[in-house]
């Protein structure tokens, strides 16, 4: 029990059953090299650890034979000792058949199969990628301030949440303001001329505002973070500010589709703790391409051992309230 402790806390601490290239950019060619090597890169599938597991319940199986025949008072401790025999023969099929894998999918790309255990694996379906959605999470502090064009420096008569959608009076001037779009990295597409996000870096933050005066004439324009001076010249009354303040990730939801052929099945959103179940895999919203999102990661889950997994843990539970709470009841009588 005190090695596999040990190993389970090595598997904790090591990534388990990632790609090469995952572990060759964290550790190097060496460092991948020495885990592939020790069998720490796929630790609970190896074949040294099954043994300990196995000396496991070989132990348990002795504990269990040597109660025999059973007693009542003793019932709660075999059902007990019994889950952990259950559990363990649940590890076992969910190792043995188990599947796991992550699959990298584009926007209506369709992927049918994915990598497990060094080899291919067919779903037996097509799962198809019909948007990414990214959403991140906006600091209280992040705000577009509103100076007056001669004013003082530090002057502000407005400050206008960033949050795309608002708009908002700017005090009583008359004038409104609109948050239209934000962008992490603006860069402008010199054939189109559109702005666009470069990737998912916060290099160049930037917000595009529509501008509405008393008359209700509007004015369309961009201000970035980090250069300020950048087309102030929208209107001679203000001068815009954005003080940005980092974002965090806030949601990233993958929107799928299940096919069989060409026929759709059913449509589900994936998003973190919130995974698709079908064809006896689970769809688990594991990773995303942070430099241009065009692509996001799905860890692919199959494990049939869990069902006797569960039936341990009601075993288990089972045996507990005998011990503390039948037994008791027994030995007054």
């Amino acid at each position: 029990m005190a090695i596999i402790t040990l190993l389970s806390l090595i598997g904790t601490f090591i990534p388990q059953n990632e790609s090469p290239a995952f572990y060759i950019e964290k550790i190097g060619h060496m460092g991948y090299s020495v885990l592939s090597k020790m069998g720490l890169s796929s630790l609970y599938s190896s074949w040294w650890f099954i043994l300990f597991l196995i000396l496991l319940s070989l132990n348990l199986t002795v504990c269990l034979l040597n109660r025999l025949p059973l007693k009542v008072r003793s019932l709660g401790t075999f059902i007990a000792h019994l889950s952990i025999l259950v559990i363990l023969f649940g590890a076992f099929i969910g190792i043995v058949y188990g599947e796991k894998g992550l699959i990298k999918i584009g926007k209506a790309e369709e992927i049918s199969s994915f990598m497990s255990k060094g080899r291919p694996v067919d779903l037996g379906f097509s799962i198809r990628l019909d948007d990414f959605i990214y959403n991140e999470h906006i600091d209280p502090k992040e705000k577009l301030l509103v100076q007056p064009a001669a004013g003082k420096e530090d002057e502000v008569i407005a400050e206008i949440p960033t949050e795309v959608g608002t708009e908002l009076n700017i005090t009583d001037t008359g004038y409104k303001i609109k948050i239209l779009r934000y962008l992490n990295d603006f860069a402008m597409d010199t054939a189109t001329k559109v702005a666009l996000n470069r990737s998912a870096a916060p290099n160049n933050p930037a917000i595009e505002a529509e501008l509405k005066d008393k008359d209700g004439k509007t004015a369309k324009f961009w201000i970035f973070a980090r250069f300020p001076d950048m087309h102030q010249k929208t209107d001679p009354n203000f001068k815009f500010i954005y003080r940005w303040v980092g974002r965090r990730p806030k949601d990233f939801i993958s929107k799928v589709a299940i096919l069989r052929g060409t026929r759709e099945i059913t449509r589900k959103n994936i998003r973190v703790n919130e995974p698709l179940s079908f064809g006896g895999y689970k769809f688990f919203q594991s990773t995303y391409d942070t430099e241009t999102l065009g692509w996001s990661g799905l860890q692919v889950v199959s494990d049939p051992g869990v069902p006797v997994v569960y039936a341990g843990f009601l075993l288990l539970i089972a045996g507990v309230i005998i011990i503390f709470y039948v037994n008791p009841v027994i030995k007054r009588r």
